[in-house]
């Protein structure tokens, strides 16, 4: 009735079949179980200094007043600028800041900034012992909380 090639022709449809069949199988299998294992790590949430870094307005005010002066990008007081620009402390990365953080509570509880030499031009600038202290107790609890 068939010859011999059709019945091949249709033996081959056959098992390719079954084989197309298995391959669809195991792909819906491992797409299933894909998308229900649920993942045994945690997420790494990037923590930014956004999240760990603000300078509170009682603060910010006693830097607009005795410091931002010469600490600052446009500062034409290239010492100061060097040493210490407030308005790039949210780029550095966080050990220096940690340092800058420190040694800014370092200077303003020793006497040492603003230095008097900025004061005889600037009087109007010097902090009160209140500012000072203000300013250095949120250097150095923000660089203790940063080491964490």
């Amino acid at each position: 009735m068939y010859s011999f090639g059709l019945k091949f022709l249709i033996y081959k449809l056959i098992i390719m079949k079954k084989y197309f069949i298995l391959f669809f199988a195991a792909a819906l299998g491992f797409g299933l179980v894909s998308f229900t294992q649920q993942s045994t790590s945690v997420p790494e949430i990037p923590a930014t200094l956004d999240d760990q870094f603000e300078i509170p307005e009682n603060v910010q005010g006693v830097i607009d007043k005795s410091c931002f002066g010469c600490h600052n990008t446009d500062s034409k007081n290239d010492k100061g600028k060097k040493k210490l620009q407030f308005d790039q402390l949210g780029n550095l990365k966080t050990h220096k800041l940690v340092g800058k953080l420190t040694d800014i509570a370092e200077v303003v509880s020793e006497g040492d900034m603003p230095p008097e030499k900025f004061l005889s031009h600037n009087p109007e600038a010097t902090p009160t012992a209140v500012e000072k202290k203000i300013l250095a107790e949120w250097a150095e609890n923000t660089a203790k909380k940063l080491s964490e």
